[in-house]
């Protein structure tokens, strides 16, 4: 009944449900409108997450099984660097994923997203947080015994090379990107993190704002509408298209007559908006406006037969406007 946000990642996305976690902030803000599911796999690469995607995002499933929004935060574990690296065995480079074979594997979880239930699941990708190698050296020295004197398996340079190219990849396939890395950077990026590679509750707080403004930018349909974004200022959701937002899955219960539930109730069900497939197929695709000395856009939905059949009263702005063209 509710949509579905999938957080699909590795570590950063696995332990983000706990204290002060950015996953833990989404479900907080999307209470009663959005069910978040987690699907974060510490320690994965985007090379071993590709084998998950027949049984994350299967193609042809159900309408209903549909995410509403999958974001994919991949790339940390990709970055470690590859052998060999001083006074450090091989095996501390078995995450390394090669930066050309990153692009291509996240081309192939794009896809597989895009193609899985109804296709109609909306994609945000995040590029991975930048990684303070002298403090992750110091963690992997104090936790496993590693040798002080080793070189890094991570760095920051590495890190920032993959955060470039899932940027590049989103523009590339079309899909809106929210840059978790850059926003790091405008902060003191060491105080974020708490072990050199993963966030602590600042860099989470920093994770969280960073998907709710590109949420609010991108996907303002996704948005609540009985709870704002707290981790986004005010003046920044007063212009982010908060207008258009989910409803609640039932009716908040000041609207509930004591003396006669039932019909707040019936009065709820005949007010849902048909989600049906025949519903979908009457209000697809749509027609494209231009407007006359204006870069606004107005999208009119077209039943599916002869143009002529185009409604006349069925169209919306996607601004502001009193007058179109047909494109």
């Amino acid at each position: 009944m509710r949509p579905v946000f999938t957080l699909f990642g590795d570590s950063i996305t696995q332990f983000s449900f706990g204290p002060g976690g950015w996953g833990a902030a989404l479900a907080n803000d999307w209470q009663r409108h959005a069910d978040i599911r987690l699907r974060g796999y510490s320690g994965y690469n985007t090379r071993w997450a590709l084998h998950l995607l027949p049984h994350l995002f299967p193609s042809g499933g159900r309408p209903e099984d549909t995410p509403a929004l999958v974001v994919v935060f991949l790339g940390a574990n990709d970055a470690t660097r590859p052998p060999p690296l001083r006074l450090q065995p091989e095996q501390s480079s078995r995450q390394h994923v090669p930066l050309e074979e990153y692009r291509r594997n996240l081309v192939s979880i794009i896809g597989a997203i895009r193609e899985c239930g109804d296709g109609s699941a909306r994609v945000l990708l995040l590029s991975p947080p930048p990684c303070d190698d002298v403090a992750w050296a110091q963690h992997c020295s104090t936790t496993y015994g590693l040798d002080p004197a080793a070189e890094p398996n991570r760095n920051f340079e590495t890190t920032q090379q993959y955060a470039a190219a899932a940027l590049e990849v989103a523009a590339e396939e079309g899909v809106p990107a929210a840059d978790v890395h850059a926003a790091f950077l405008r902060e003191e990026w060491k105080d974020l993190l708490a072990d050199g590679l993963h966030p602590n509750a600042r860099g989470n707080a920093a994770i969280a704002a960073c998907v709710l403004e590109a949420i609010g930018r991108h996907f303002p349909e996704l948005q609540p509408t009985q709870t704002a974004p707290s981790a986004l200022p005010s003046k920044q959701r007063a212009h982010r298209g908060f207008d258009r937002r989910l409803g609640i899955d039932f009716p908040d219960h000041k609207a509930i007559d004591a003396s006669d539930p039932g019909a707040t109730f019936d009065k709820w069900q005949r007010r849902k908006p048909d989600t049906s497939e025949n519903a979908r197929r009457k209000t697809l695709p749509f027609s494209l406006y231009l407007l006359p000395e204006s870069r606004d856009l107005l999208l009119s939905p077209r039943a599916l037969g002869p143009p002529e059949a185009e409604p006349e009263e069925s169209e919306f702005y996607v601004s502001g406007a009193t007058r179109m063209t047909r494109a």
